[in-house]
């Protein structure tokens, strides 16, 4: 058996086979980049023209000392003229340990006060439960009853006499006065 023969590689759209050396037309990349350039060219010889025929001023942009907002131009803006501008880093860390803590006391207090409501919610709760369940069942059957408190009787109070000028015999006329 004899051992197959590598093919070589074809050039695309023809089918026939590349010579051993030539990896594609350069030419064609030469063309593509004339092309650009020569576009470009042109692209930038009329907006240079078009820009004079308006006479239209584009402003220059000059060089800078630094760039950005000048620090004085901010103090001014913002009212800082007596501030510092150095960073205190270990005050700074004070401060956000002094807040940290106040917060985690507020937190702690809230916390604590939710805490004691909760209890006192409970224990009104058990209480009122308790009412209704005496409530439900009537008194304790195993309680002593209390003696009913006895009040010695009174005697009736004496009605009074009868006045003996206020009262006519009956048949008379009364008197007017």
């Amino acid at each position: 058996m004899v051992p197959a023969r590598p093919q070589a590689p074809r050039s695309p759209g023809t089918g026939s086979p590349r010579p051993e050396g030539a990896k594609g037309p350069w030419w064609r990349w030469l063309v593509f980049g004339l092309c650009f350039s020569l576009g470009f060219g042109l692209t930038q010889r009329l907006s240079r023209l078009g820009s004079s025929a308006t006479n239209a001023v584009i402003p220059s942009f000059s060089a800078q000392d630094t760039p950005g907002t000048r620090l004085g131009e901010l103090q001014k803006r913002f009212g800082a003229e007596g501030q510092s501008l150095s960073g205190d880093l270990d005050r700074w860390a004070e401060q956000r340990r002094q807040q940290r803590q106040s917060q985690e006391e507020e937190s702690r207090k809230a916390t604590q006060e939710q805490r004691n409501q909760e209890r006192r919610d409970a224990a009104r709760s058990e209480v009122d439960r308790a009412r209704l369940e005496a409530l439900n069942h009537g008194p304790d059957p195993e309680a002593p009853t209390p003696e009913p408190i006895l009040l010695p009787p009174q005697e009736p109070a004496p009605s009074p006499a009868p006045d003996p000028a206020a009262t006519t015999p009956p048949g008379a006329a009364p008197n007017p006065p």
